[in-house]
C-alpha cells in the first residue's frame, strides 16, 4: 500500500543520492549469504525450484550455449563463461523459475533475447551476456553512468526537441551524481528475487518493441480498488487494458534511454552502467516519475518534482508494488518538519530490526531509503560547520535507497544488515550494524501482511507532525 500520498510528512528530496557525502561504517562483506534462490512468491513462483530441462528447454539451453559460445568473458562475470553462468544458474534453480508477471521462466525470456529482433544499436549476445552477468550477481547492478565520447555527441543533439535542455548546455549530460538509486535497488530486488521477470523486463525493453506490459493486480496496489485505480491515475501508468481485477499497463523507458544504452553497448567501461542497468533502471524512472524521466540529464519532471532526480518514498513503492506484482507497504519511520529537521521516530529501531529481519525470514529483500543529517554526516565536527549557515546539527541534507539482502548476528546477538548499494563503486556486498543503520532509517516498503500490526500505529504517528 502506497503510504501519505498527499500528507507532507516526507522530505521530497529523501531518496536522492547526491553521492557528496557517503555513509561512514560501512565495511566490504564477503561471508556465506542465504542468496542465490529466487523468492516463494504467491503471485509469481507457485512451483517449487525446478532444475531438470525439459526436452524443449533443452533445445533452448543447448542454443543458448551455441549462441553465446564466443562472447568474451567481462570482468563482472567473475571469470565465468556464459556457459558456465547459465550452468549456474540451472542448478541454483534461477533458469527454470517461472518468478514472472506472464509465467514465463528465465530460460524463455534469455531465448526470446537471442531469437527476436532488438532495438536499433544493441546486438543480442551483448544483451545476453549483461543480463546473466546480473542475474547471476546482482551485486553489480550499478547506477553510475557512463561518459558520452566526443564524437558521439553531434548525433545525440541531432536527436533531441528543440526544446532540449542539451541544446542549450551539453555539459548536462555529464551525469555525475545519478539519482537512479531507487530505481537500481528496485532492479537488484528483481535480478536476485524475480529472475524471470527481471530477463523479460530485459527482454521486452531491448527489443524492436521497445515496450513491457504488465499485468498489474490491482490488489497489489491497495485492497481498496478504487483507491488502487486512483493511485494508478494519479502516478500517470499507461493503462492500456483496464480491469477490475487486474489491468494492463504498458512501460517504456524514454527515447534518450536507448542513446544511452547503445554508447554503454560501444563503451563500457568496467563499474559503469551495462545495457541492462540502462534500460531497466530508465523504465522503472519512467514508471515512477509520471513518464517524464530524461535518461540524457538523469532529471525528471511530474507531480512530486520538487528535486529533479529520483524518486520520492511513494513513487518508489508504486513500482516496487508493480515489479512484484503484490501488495507492498512503505514504512515512513522518522518524523521530519517542514524544514526538514530530524525530529525524532514513529516506533522503536526493536520495531524496525523487527519488521526487516521478519521479512528477510520470508525470503524477501527490503528495499530502504536512509538519510544523513549534519551531524550523522561528520559536518558539526568541520570546524568550518555554521549552523547558522548550514543549518541545525539534525538538518537532513542527503538520502539514499538500498536494499537489505541479508542479516547475520554475532556471539554477542548484535545484528548487522548485509545489503547492495548501487552507489559505492563496488560489488561487494556492504554490511553495516543495526545500531549504525536504524537510526538512519527514513522509510522501507514490506510485504503487507508482515507489518499489518504496526501499519496504522506507525502511519497514524507519521501524519501527527505538528
Amino acid at each position: 500500500m502506497i503510504q501519505n500520498i498527499g500528507i507532507n510528512t516526507y522530505n521530497p528530496n529523501i531518496g536522492v543520492n547526491t553521492r557528496k557525502i557517503k555513509a561512514t561504517n560501512k565495511h566490504s562483506f564477503k561471508g556465506a549469504l542465504s542468496l542465490g534462490t529466487p523468492l516463494s512468491n504467491p503471485v509469481y513462483n507457485k512451483n517449487s525450484i525446478n532444475t531438470k530441462l525439459s526436452q524443449e528447454e533443452s533445445k533452448k539451453y543447448t542454443y543458448l550455449v551455441d549462441f553465446l559460445k564466443k562472447v568474451p568473458v567481462s570482468p563482472n562475470a567473475e571469470k565465468l563463461t556464459c556457459a558456465k553462468q547459465l550452468d549456474l544458474l540451472l542448478k541454483n534453480g534461477k533458469l527454470l523459475s517461472r518468478s514472472s508477471n506472464d509465467r514465463s521462466t528465465t530460460l524463455d525470456n534469455l531465448y526470446d533475447i537471442a531469437t527476436t529482433p532488438r532495438a536499433d544499436g544493441l546486438d543480442a549476445k551483448k544483451v545476453l551476456s549483461n543480463t546473466l552477468d546480473l542475474l547471476v550477481n546482482p551485486r553489480y547492478v550499478t547506477q553510475t553512468f557512463g561518459d558520452i565520447p566526443a564524437q558521439k555527441v553531434a548525433n545525440i543533439l541531432s536527436k533531441q526537441k528543440p526544446d532540449s535542455e542539451v541544446l542549450k548546455d551539453t555539459s548536462k549530460m555529464n551525469v555525475q551524481a545519478s539519482g537512479t538509486c531507487a530505481a537500481a535497488s528496485n532492479e537488484v530486488n528483481l535480478a536476485n528475487k524475480y529472475p524471470a521477470e527481471f530477463a523479460r523486463w530485459v527482454s521486452a525493453l531491448s527489443s524492436s518493441q521497445k515496450a513491457l506490459y504488465l499485468d498489474v493486480r490491482l490488489d497489489s496496489i491497495s485492497k481498496n480498488k478504487l483507491d488502487a485505480l486512483t493511485i494508478l491515475n494519479l502516478l500517470q501508468a499507461n493503462i492500456v487494458n483496464f480491469g477490475f481485477e487486474s489491468s494492463k499497463i504498458k512501460i517504456t523507458p524514454d527515447e534518450n534511454a536507448y542513446l544511452r544504452a547503445q554508447i554503454q553497448a560501444e563503451h563500457w567501461d568496467k563499474g559503469e552502467r551495462n545495457i541492462a542497468d540502462v534500460l531497466v533502471q530508465s523504465a522503472i524512472m519512467q514508471l515512477g516519475s509520471q513518464n517524464t524521466y530524461d535518461a540524457l540529464t538523469d532529471t525528471r519532471g511530474g507531480n512530486f518534482n520538487s528535486n529533479p532526480q529520483g524518486l520520492i518514498e511513494i513513487e518508489k513503492t508504486f513500482v516496487e508494488s508493480i515489479a512484484k506484482n503484490h501488495e507492498v507497504t512503505s514504512l515512513v519511520y522518522q518524523k521530519i518538519d517542514d524544514n526538514q529537521n530530524l525530529l525524532g521516530y514513529n516506533c522503536s529501531f526493536e520495531t524496525m530490526q523487527k519488521h526487516i529481519m521478519d521479512t528477510i525470514d520470508l525470503g524477501d529483500n527490503v528495499i530502504i531509503g536512509y538519510v544523513l543529517t549534519n551531524e550523522t554526516a561528520g559536518r558539526t565536527t568541520n570546524p568550518s560547520y555554521n549552523a547558522a549557515v548550514d543549518g541545525a546539527p539534525n538538518k537532513v541534507i542527503n538520502g539514499h535507497e538500498i536494499t537489505i539482502v541479508d542479516y547475520i548476528k554475532d556471539d554477542k546477538g548484535n545484528v548487522s544488515f548485509i545489503c547492495i548499494d548501487t552507489d559505492d563503486d563496488s560489488p561487494d556486498y556492504v554490511k553495516y550494524s543495526a545500531d549504525w543503520l536504524l537510526p538512519k532509517l527514513h522509510h522501507a516498503g514490506y510485504p503487507a501482511h508482515v507489518v499489518a500490526q504496526d501499519e496504522e500505529a506507525i502511519t497514524k504517528e507519521a501524519n501527527s507532525i505538528a
